[in-house]
Protein backbone atom coordinates (compact mmCIF):
# COMPACT_ATOMS: atom_id res chain seq x y z
CA UNK A 1 0.00 0.00 0.00
CA UNK A 2 3.06 2.21 0.81
CA UNK A 3 4.28 1.51 -2.63
CA UNK A 4 1.15 2.21 -4.40
CA UNK A 5 1.13 5.72 -3.22
CA UNK A 6 4.65 6.31 -3.32
CA UNK A 7 4.48 5.90 -7.13
CA UNK A 8 1.80 8.11 -7.74
CA UNK A 9 3.77 11.14 -8.17
CA UNK A 10 1.58 12.72 -10.67
CA UNK A 11 -1.23 12.90 -9.12
CA UNK A 12 0.19 14.27 -5.72
CA UNK A 13 2.26 16.67 -7.22
CA UNK A 14 -1.21 18.09 -9.15
CA UNK A 15 -3.05 17.75 -5.84
CA UNK A 16 -0.02 19.82 -4.17
CA UNK A 17 -0.01 21.95 -7.27
CA UNK A 18 -4.05 22.71 -7.04
CA UNK A 19 -4.33 22.95 -3.27
CA UNK A 20 -1.25 25.55 -3.09
CA UNK A 21 -2.71 27.07 -5.39
CA UNK A 22 -5.88 27.74 -4.04
CA UNK A 23 -3.98 29.08 -0.38
CA UNK A 24 -1.73 31.49 -2.31
CA UNK A 25 -5.14 33.08 -4.15
CA UNK A 26 -6.69 33.20 -0.49
CA UNK A 27 -3.38 34.72 0.82
CA UNK A 28 -3.36 37.30 -2.05
CA UNK A 29 -6.97 38.46 -1.30
CA UNK A 30 -6.51 38.72 2.54
CA UNK A 31 -3.23 40.60 1.59
CA UNK A 32 -5.03 43.16 -0.74
CA UNK A 33 -7.65 43.25 1.67
CA UNK A 34 -5.62 44.00 4.60
CA UNK A 35 -2.30 44.39 4.73
CA UNK A 36 -1.72 46.87 1.27
CA UNK A 37 -3.93 50.02 2.41
CA UNK A 38 -1.44 50.40 5.58
CA UNK A 39 1.66 48.51 4.16
CA UNK A 40 3.55 51.12 5.20
CA UNK A 41 2.44 51.50 8.86
CA UNK A 42 2.21 47.48 9.07
CA UNK A 43 5.68 45.99 7.91
CA UNK A 44 8.24 45.64 9.94
CA UNK A 45 10.63 46.42 7.84
CA UNK A 46 10.04 49.72 9.59
CA UNK A 47 11.19 48.32 12.60
CA UNK A 48 14.91 47.18 10.42
CA UNK A 49 14.91 50.20 8.76
CA UNK A 50 14.18 52.51 12.24
CA UNK A 51 17.12 50.55 13.92
CA UNK A 52 19.58 51.13 10.91
CA UNK A 53 18.87 55.04 10.99
CA UNK A 54 18.83 55.01 14.76
CA UNK A 55 22.60 53.50 14.81
CA UNK A 56 23.43 55.76 11.60
CA UNK A 57 22.17 58.73 13.55
CA UNK A 58 22.84 58.30 16.88
CA UNK A 59 25.47 55.68 17.02
CA UNK A 60 25.25 51.70 17.46
CA UNK A 61 25.35 51.93 21.22
CA UNK A 62 22.60 53.49 20.74
CA UNK A 63 20.73 50.44 19.01
CA UNK A 64 18.50 49.35 21.53
CA UNK A 65 17.57 52.28 23.15
CA UNK A 66 14.28 52.07 22.99
CA UNK A 67 13.57 55.97 23.24
CA UNK A 68 16.01 56.17 20.53
CA UNK A 69 14.09 53.77 18.31
CA UNK A 70 10.88 54.66 19.05
CA UNK A 71 11.68 58.42 18.00
CA UNK A 72 13.37 57.17 14.84
CA UNK A 73 10.41 54.87 13.38
CA UNK A 74 7.69 56.95 14.32
CA UNK A 75 9.44 60.33 12.38
CA UNK A 76 9.08 57.68 9.20
CA UNK A 77 5.62 58.70 8.16
CA UNK A 78 2.38 59.80 9.77
CA UNK A 79 0.73 56.68 11.42
CA UNK A 80 3.71 54.60 11.65
CA UNK A 81 3.77 52.83 15.13
CA UNK A 82 6.85 51.75 17.30
CA UNK A 83 7.38 48.01 18.38
CA UNK A 84 10.95 47.67 19.86
CA UNK A 85 13.83 46.40 17.83
CA UNK A 86 15.06 42.71 19.16
CA UNK A 87 17.32 41.53 16.09
CA UNK A 88 20.43 41.49 15.99
CA UNK A 89 22.96 44.09 15.12
CA UNK A 90 23.76 42.17 11.83
CA UNK A 91 19.96 42.76 10.91
CA UNK A 92 20.88 46.46 10.82
CA UNK A 93 23.56 46.64 8.97
CA UNK A 94 22.07 44.90 5.92
CA UNK A 95 19.34 47.73 6.11
CA UNK A 96 22.34 50.18 6.77
CA UNK A 97 22.14 50.98 2.03
CA UNK A 98 18.69 51.49 2.00
CA UNK A 99 18.86 54.51 3.92
CA UNK A 100 20.29 56.34 0.59
CA UNK A 101 16.74 55.95 -0.82
CA UNK A 102 13.55 57.52 1.35
CA UNK A 103 11.38 54.99 3.23
CA UNK A 104 8.86 54.09 0.53
CA UNK A 105 11.33 53.08 -2.19
CA UNK A 106 13.12 51.35 0.81
CA UNK A 107 10.04 49.51 1.91
CA UNK A 108 9.43 48.45 -2.05
CA UNK A 109 13.16 47.34 -2.84
CA UNK A 110 13.24 45.51 0.62
CA UNK A 111 9.64 43.54 -0.86
CA UNK A 112 11.49 42.07 -3.61
CA UNK A 113 14.57 40.81 -1.80
CA UNK A 114 12.34 39.00 0.60
CA UNK A 115 10.26 37.39 -2.09
CA UNK A 116 13.65 36.79 -4.09
CA UNK A 117 15.30 35.17 -1.41
CA UNK A 118 12.08 32.80 -0.33
CA UNK A 119 11.98 32.09 -4.92
CA UNK A 120 15.48 31.29 -4.58
CA UNK A 121 15.36 29.24 -1.05
CA UNK A 122 12.80 27.46 -3.71
CA UNK A 123 15.53 27.05 -6.63
CA UNK A 124 17.86 25.71 -4.82
CA UNK A 125 16.17 23.03 -2.54
CA UNK A 126 13.11 22.13 -3.63
CA UNK A 127 13.17 18.30 -4.38
CA UNK A 128 11.58 16.93 -8.22
CA UNK A 129 11.33 18.82 -11.65
CA UNK A 130 8.11 20.31 -13.65
CA UNK A 131 5.25 19.88 -11.47
CA UNK A 132 6.45 18.53 -8.86
CA UNK A 133 9.17 21.46 -8.36
CA UNK A 134 5.78 23.73 -8.85
CA UNK A 135 3.74 22.21 -6.46
CA UNK A 136 6.48 22.63 -3.75
CA UNK A 137 6.33 26.42 -4.63
CA UNK A 138 2.71 26.63 -4.50
CA UNK A 139 2.82 24.72 -1.14
CA UNK A 140 5.50 27.28 0.34
CA UNK A 141 3.94 30.29 -0.72
CA UNK A 142 0.38 29.52 0.02
CA UNK A 143 1.47 27.87 3.22
CA UNK A 144 0.14 31.10 5.85
CA UNK A 145 3.67 31.54 7.61
CA UNK A 146 5.40 31.99 4.54
CA UNK A 147 3.24 34.96 2.92
CA UNK A 148 2.43 36.52 6.39
CA UNK A 149 6.29 37.13 6.43
CA UNK A 150 6.67 38.03 2.90
CA UNK A 151 3.63 40.42 3.50
CA UNK A 152 5.11 42.46 6.39
CA UNK A 153 8.47 42.53 5.51
CA UNK A 154 10.44 40.09 7.76
CA UNK A 155 13.44 38.34 6.98
CA UNK A 156 12.87 34.94 7.57
CA UNK A 157 13.30 34.33 3.90
CA UNK A 158 16.89 36.09 3.76
CA UNK A 159 17.89 32.85 6.47
CA UNK A 160 16.10 30.47 4.35
CA UNK A 161 17.99 31.79 1.53
CA UNK A 162 21.33 31.14 3.67
CA UNK A 163 20.94 27.67 4.40
CA UNK A 164 19.77 26.93 1.23
CA UNK A 165 22.99 28.34 -0.49
CA UNK A 166 24.81 26.38 2.35
CA UNK A 167 23.05 23.41 1.58
CA UNK A 168 23.75 24.05 -2.30
CA UNK A 169 27.53 24.54 -1.85
CA UNK A 170 28.48 22.12 0.85
CA UNK A 171 26.73 19.60 -2.14
CA UNK A 172 29.03 20.69 -4.75
CA UNK A 173 31.83 20.39 -2.15
CA UNK A 174 32.59 23.95 -1.33
CA UNK A 175 32.49 23.61 2.42
CA UNK A 176 34.28 26.73 3.15
CA UNK A 177 31.58 28.74 1.23
CA UNK A 178 28.87 26.81 2.81
CA UNK A 179 30.18 27.84 5.92
CA UNK A 180 30.39 31.88 5.11
CA UNK A 181 26.94 31.62 3.66
CA UNK A 182 25.56 29.77 6.94
CA UNK A 183 27.18 32.55 8.82
CA UNK A 184 24.33 35.39 7.10
CA UNK A 185 21.80 33.04 9.76
CA UNK A 186 23.19 35.92 12.29
CA UNK A 187 20.30 37.74 10.25
CA UNK A 188 18.10 36.11 12.66
CA UNK A 189 20.06 33.45 14.39
CA UNK A 190 17.02 31.72 16.33
CA UNK A 191 15.51 29.95 13.10
CA UNK A 192 18.91 28.18 12.26
CA UNK A 193 21.02 28.23 15.52
CA UNK A 194 21.44 24.62 16.29
CA UNK A 195 22.37 23.65 12.68
CA UNK A 196 26.06 24.47 13.08
CA UNK A 197 26.27 21.93 15.61
CA UNK A 198 24.60 19.27 14.07
CA UNK A 199 26.74 20.06 10.88
CA UNK A 200 29.80 19.11 13.12
CA UNK A 201 28.25 16.26 15.22
CA UNK A 202 27.61 14.97 11.32
CA UNK A 203 31.09 15.57 10.09
CA UNK A 204 31.28 18.58 8.14
CA UNK A 205 34.44 20.11 10.03
CA UNK A 206 35.29 22.55 7.50
CA UNK A 207 32.27 24.02 7.11
CA UNK A 208 31.40 24.24 10.58
CA UNK A 209 35.22 26.11 10.82
CA UNK A 210 33.78 28.81 8.11
CA UNK A 211 30.67 28.98 9.73
CA UNK A 212 32.69 29.96 13.01
CA UNK A 213 35.36 32.47 11.60
CA UNK A 214 33.09 34.50 10.10
CA UNK A 215 30.62 34.53 12.71
CA UNK A 216 33.56 35.61 15.29
CA UNK A 217 34.39 38.54 13.39
CA UNK A 218 30.23 40.01 13.12
CA UNK A 219 30.23 39.01 16.84
CA UNK A 220 33.62 41.06 17.72
CA UNK A 221 32.39 43.96 15.30
CA UNK A 222 29.09 43.83 17.00
CA UNK A 223 30.62 44.06 19.98
CA UNK A 224 33.14 46.91 19.08
CA UNK A 225 30.14 49.07 17.74
CA UNK A 226 27.71 48.12 21.03
CA UNK A 227 30.04 48.81 23.64
CA UNK A 228 29.29 47.80 26.88
CA UNK A 229 26.20 50.30 27.40
CA UNK A 230 24.74 48.99 24.29
CA UNK A 231 25.66 45.61 24.69
CA UNK A 232 23.60 45.56 28.35
CA UNK A 233 20.75 47.01 26.29
CA UNK A 234 21.02 43.98 23.91
CA UNK A 235 20.95 42.01 26.70
CA UNK A 236 17.63 43.59 27.91
CA UNK A 237 16.47 43.26 24.70
CA UNK A 238 16.63 39.48 24.74
CA UNK A 239 14.91 39.21 28.17
CA UNK A 240 12.26 41.33 26.94
CA UNK A 241 11.91 38.93 23.35
CA UNK A 242 11.76 35.99 25.93
CA UNK A 243 8.86 37.15 28.04
CA UNK A 244 7.10 38.83 25.61
CA UNK A 245 3.61 36.75 24.72
CA UNK A 246 3.86 38.02 20.86
CA UNK A 247 7.35 36.34 20.99
CA UNK A 248 6.28 33.12 23.39
CA UNK A 249 2.81 31.91 21.69
CA UNK A 250 4.52 29.58 19.32
CA UNK A 251 7.46 28.66 21.66
CA UNK A 252 8.14 25.86 23.93
CA UNK A 253 8.78 28.45 26.40
CA UNK A 254 4.67 29.50 26.01
CA UNK A 255 3.36 26.01 27.42
CA UNK A 256 6.34 25.56 29.89
CA UNK A 257 6.88 28.86 31.32
CA UNK A 258 10.49 30.35 31.95
CA UNK A 259 12.29 28.41 34.38
CA UNK A 260 14.06 25.01 35.13
CA UNK A 261 11.52 22.99 33.22
CA UNK A 262 12.21 24.88 30.16
CA UNK A 263 15.96 25.03 30.70
CA UNK A 264 15.28 20.90 30.95
CA UNK A 265 13.46 20.52 28.11
CA UNK A 266 16.22 22.84 25.81
CA UNK A 267 19.09 20.19 26.63
CA UNK A 268 16.74 17.07 25.84
CA UNK A 269 16.30 18.68 22.52
CA UNK A 270 19.81 19.42 22.24
CA UNK A 271 20.62 15.96 23.02
CA UNK A 272 18.07 14.46 20.81
CA UNK A 273 19.43 16.84 17.89
CA UNK A 274 23.16 15.99 18.75
CA UNK A 275 22.17 12.00 18.30
CA UNK A 276 20.24 12.51 15.37
CA UNK A 277 23.57 14.05 13.86
CA UNK A 278 25.69 11.54 14.66
CA UNK A 279 23.89 9.00 13.02
CA UNK A 280 23.92 11.36 10.16
CA UNK A 281 27.18 10.91 9.45
CA UNK A 282 28.58 10.22 6.10
CA UNK A 283 25.16 11.00 4.77
CA UNK A 284 25.77 14.43 3.33
CA UNK A 285 24.68 17.72 4.42
CA UNK A 286 21.16 18.00 3.82
CA UNK A 287 19.52 16.03 6.54
CA UNK A 288 21.85 17.55 9.33
CA UNK A 289 20.64 20.90 8.33
CA UNK A 290 16.93 20.12 8.64
CA UNK A 291 18.20 18.36 12.25
CA UNK A 292 19.52 21.58 13.05
CA UNK A 293 16.60 23.69 11.86
CA UNK A 294 13.77 21.57 13.27
CA UNK A 295 15.95 21.58 16.85
CA UNK A 296 16.51 25.13 16.71
CA UNK A 297 12.76 26.44 16.25
CA UNK A 298 11.80 23.83 19.69
CA UNK A 299 15.29 25.18 21.43
CA UNK A 300 14.83 29.01 21.06
CA UNK A 301 12.01 30.66 23.41
CA UNK A 302 11.05 33.29 21.02
CA UNK A 303 9.12 31.84 17.66
CA UNK A 304 7.58 34.04 15.78
CA UNK A 305 4.47 33.12 13.61
CA UNK A 306 6.15 33.49 10.50
CA UNK A 307 9.33 31.22 11.34
CA UNK A 308 7.83 28.42 10.33
CA UNK A 309 8.54 29.24 7.21
CA UNK A 310 11.71 27.31 7.72
CA UNK A 311 10.15 23.65 8.29
CA UNK A 312 9.32 24.16 4.54
CA UNK A 313 12.97 24.46 3.77
CA UNK A 314 13.82 21.69 6.34
CA UNK A 315 11.10 19.31 5.10
CA UNK A 316 12.64 19.99 1.43
CA UNK A 317 16.15 18.43 2.81
CA UNK A 318 14.90 15.57 4.44
CA UNK A 319 12.71 14.22 1.54
CA UNK A 320 15.98 14.67 -0.64
CA UNK A 321 18.11 13.18 1.95
CA UNK A 322 15.24 9.82 1.99
CA UNK A 323 12.46 10.95 4.01
CA UNK A 324 10.92 7.69 5.60
CA UNK A 325 6.79 6.78 5.15
CA UNK A 326 6.89 7.86 8.97
CA UNK A 327 8.46 11.37 8.52
CA UNK A 328 6.57 12.33 5.31
CA UNK A 329 3.23 11.70 7.34
CA UNK A 330 4.40 14.01 9.66
CA UNK A 331 5.49 16.42 7.64
CA UNK A 332 1.50 16.48 6.04
CA UNK A 333 0.00 16.20 9.64
CA UNK A 334 2.67 19.44 10.55
CA UNK A 335 1.98 21.58 7.41
CA UNK A 336 -2.09 21.28 8.34
CA UNK A 337 -0.91 22.13 11.69
CA UNK A 338 1.15 25.30 10.43
CA UNK A 339 -1.66 26.23 7.97
CA UNK A 340 -4.21 26.59 10.55
CA UNK A 341 -1.87 28.11 13.43
CA UNK A 342 -4.09 30.96 14.25
CA UNK A 343 -6.93 28.27 15.15
CA UNK A 344 -5.28 25.08 16.89
CA UNK A 345 -2.71 26.11 19.92
CA UNK A 346 0.90 26.27 19.56
CA UNK A 347 0.79 22.55 21.22
CA UNK A 348 -0.06 20.41 18.45
CA UNK A 349 2.89 22.16 16.72
CA UNK A 350 5.38 21.52 19.01
CA UNK A 351 4.47 18.12 19.35
CA UNK A 352 4.82 17.34 15.74
CA UNK A 353 7.94 19.13 15.55
CA UNK A 354 9.28 17.22 18.63
CA UNK A 355 8.12 13.91 16.89
CA UNK A 356 9.62 14.43 13.02
CA UNK A 357 12.87 15.63 15.42
CA UNK A 358 12.50 12.14 16.69
CA UNK A 359 11.99 10.58 14.10
CA UNK A 360 15.69 11.77 12.96
CA UNK A 361 17.00 10.50 15.38
CA UNK A 362 15.31 6.35 15.67
CA UNK A 363 15.21 5.86 12.09
CA UNK A 364 17.63 6.37 8.92
CA UNK A 365 17.48 7.62 5.79
CA UNK A 366 15.65 5.22 2.96
CA UNK A 367 18.14 6.54 0.41
CA UNK A 368 19.97 9.96 0.65
CA UNK A 369 20.15 11.52 -2.74
CA UNK A 370 21.15 15.17 -2.45
CA UNK A 371 21.13 15.45 -6.34
CA UNK A 372 20.76 18.99 -7.70
CA UNK A 373 19.17 17.72 -10.64
CA UNK A 374 19.13 14.80 -12.92
CA UNK A 375 22.26 14.97 -14.42
CA UNK A 376 24.33 16.09 -10.76
CA UNK A 377 26.82 13.60 -8.98
CA UNK A 378 26.52 12.22 -6.00
CA UNK A 379 28.67 14.31 -3.81
CA UNK A 380 32.29 12.46 -2.50
CA UNK A 381 31.29 11.14 1.17
CA UNK A 382 27.71 10.60 0.75
CA UNK A 383 26.22 6.88 0.56
CA UNK A 384 23.03 5.74 0.63
CA UNK A 385 21.66 4.10 4.10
Amino acid sequence: MVQYFRERTRLWAAAGLWGGSLLLAFNLYAAIATYVPQYQVRNDFRLIYGAALNGWQNGYGHLYDLAAQKAVVESLGSGTYWSPYLNPPTLAWIATPFLAMPFEAALFLWTLLIAGAALLAWRLVAPGSGLTRAAHLALFLGLFPTAFGLMVGQPVALVAAAVAVAWWLASHQRPVLAGLALSLIAIKPQLALLVPLCLLVAGHGRMFAAWLSATAVMVAVALVLLGPEGLQRYRDALALAAQWEPTRRYAIAGPLGLGPQLYAVQAVVVAVAVVAAWRQRNMGPARPIATGILASLLFTPYVGFQDFAMLVVAGWLLIRSGATSVQVALMVVGYALLELALVVSAVPILLAEAALLLSLASFRSIGANEALGSSAKRPVGVRRA
